[in-house]
């Protein structure tokens, strides 16, 4: 029986980076679950239905994340035996930093009904068909930074609420409240953050 409750990151380990290319509110985007209006379903290869988003849906989550700071272009693309792939690459900007992730993308092509002269089946649109294979191929590269993770990688995925430290160091409103917030930090946390609770104490005082 599989553990559904296995995570690949966990919150503990979070606070064990101290100089992470993405701040509390972007991990707080990819740590979460997808909301499920944004989640669609489409029937799989071989019986029952796929859960997937949509490149709009991902878009919007790298522009949230990156304050649109970020690119996306194809490297290679073929057809292949019914199919079209294509090979891209996602490049995002973030905290002086940049983040780059490589993925395959695919589509199986279309075909209108019947043949032509040559008794050759005729495609409907390879243009839309190589457009879908790219959408496919952002959506894999996003899932390597891990936006929809929850969806790509369920056997895997658990839910981290990232806790913003800093935010709520400066709302404490006492030194009780002050007190609360250090014990519920892990000793690397309470390590990273004695300055400001330091300043914030002298302020409540």
């Amino acid at each position: 029986m599989k553990d559904n409750n296995l995570a690949l990151i966990s919150a503990e380990d979070l606070s064990l980076v101290d100089d992470n290319s993405l701040n509390a509110n972007q991990l707080a985007q990819i740590l979460k679950r997808t909301p499920k209006a944004y989640v669609k379903k489409r029937p799989a290869k071989g019986g029952g239905t796929w859960e997937y988003v949509t490149s709009g849906y991902v878009k919007k989550v790298l522009n949230l994340m990156f304050g649109w700071d970020w690119d996306f272009e194809i490297l290679e693309d073929k057809v292949m035996h019914d199919e079209v792939i294509v090979k891209g690459r996602l490049t995002c900007r973030s905290n002086g930093r940049t983040i780059v992730k490589t993925q395959y993308g695919n589509k199986d092509i279309m075909y209108k009904r019947g043949t032509d002269a040559q008794g050759n089946r005729i495609p409907l649109s390879i243009g839309n068909d190589f457009k879908s294979a790219s959408s496919d191929c952002l959506k894999k590269c996003a899932s390597e930074i891990g936006i929809a993770q929850d969806i790509y990688n369920k056997e895997d995925f658990k839910e981290v609420k990232v806790k913003d430290w800093i935010s709520d160091i400066v709302k404490a409103e006492s030194l009780e409240e002050l007190d609360m917030i250090w014990s519920a930090m892990s000793a690397k946390e309470q390590s990273k953050f004695q300055d400001p609770i330091n300043e914030k104490q002298k302020s409540l005082k």
